[in-house]
């Protein structure tokens, strides 16, 4: 039988399997779970709160209109519309003529009987034509008293503008169908201004592209919402020509079918819108 010391001599191995040395080599107890959690570091909140919208920007301000342009040669005496005869002569036209631009030649045309205390035909101050500031060559240069030929150096101005802005092209030529003829309205029992040398009827255009148009093939009065440059040419020219005062009457295809051909422009006494349907 194994004696007390040899039993302790045999359980030292098992014992020291069981412990731990410290870092001094001294035997320590294996550590034992407690069953406490420790305690955790709490982390940071974070927040989520929406950001405030930003500022709405400030609406724009509105544009303003562009100022109304006027050409000013339309008579807009409303007090004066049931006179007729031809314009009074203008004592420097010839002089503003110049300044304008225009090479023109003075010309004679009399002036016919009077009825009624007014004349029937006829003018005082009359030009023909030779050359205007838009550069632009007539098939015949246009007779026309001076206050009308005034009016068509701005008429030129205007009509370039329009031209190299939906054509991309200047005015070559213009082919009118005549100015002077002493004659009635066909439709009205009234004097045309053809009696008085004070309108001009433009029947075709060519532009310095090569292109060409005329009114009777491109105005296309019952078109609507064109895309054809050549119709929104005639339509866009015919509504400045009334619109800037360039010259009292303006008269289309729209109008009649007198004027299927032609855009007929003048400076009566009275005003008529016909560069709209």
């Amino acid at each position: 039988m194994a004696t007390p010391r040899l039993w302790m001599v045999l359980l030292a191995p098992l014992a020291l399997a069981s412990s731990t040395s410290g870092c001094d080599g001294s035997a320590t107890a294996a550590p034992r779970d407690s069953g406490v959690s420790e305690p955790k570091t709490p982390s940071a909140k974070v927040d989520t709160a929406p950001e405030p919208a930003p500022e709405p920007e400030p609406a724009p301000e509105p544009e303003p209109e562009p100022a109304r342009i006027s050409w000013g040669h339309a008579d807009l005496d409303p007090d004066n519309d049931d006179q007729l005869g031809p314009p009074e002569p203008l004592d420097d036209c010839e002089e503003q003529l110049e300044a304008a631009g225009v090479s023109f030649k003075p010309a004679r045309i009399g002036v016919g009987k009077k009825r009624d205390g007014v004349y029937t035909c006829g003018a005082h101050q009359v030009v023909r034509i030779k050359r205007g500031p838009g550069k632009i060559a007539y098939s015949k240069n246009p007779l026309l008293t001076c206050t009308m030929a005034l009016a068509m150096a701005d008429f030129e101005r205007v009509a370039q503008e329009e031209a190299e802005r939906i054509m991309g092209a200047r005015i070559k030529t213009i082919e009118h169908m005549g100015t002077y003829n002493c004659r009635e309205m066909v439709n009205f029992d009234l004097l045309s201004e053809h009696s008085f040398a004070n309108g001009i009827d433009l029947k075709a255009f060519t532009f310095t592209s090569g292109e060409s148009l005329t009114v009777l093939d491109d105005f296309r009065p019952t078109v609507d919402n064109p895309s054809d440059p050549k119709t929104l040419f005639l339509r866009s020219l015919a509504n400045r020509l009334y619109d800037e005062e360039v010259f009292s009457v303006v008269v289309t295809p729209y109008f009649d079918h007198l004027h299927r051909n032609h855009i007929h422009v003048d400076l009566a006494r009275y005003r008529v819108d016909g560069s709209r349907p």
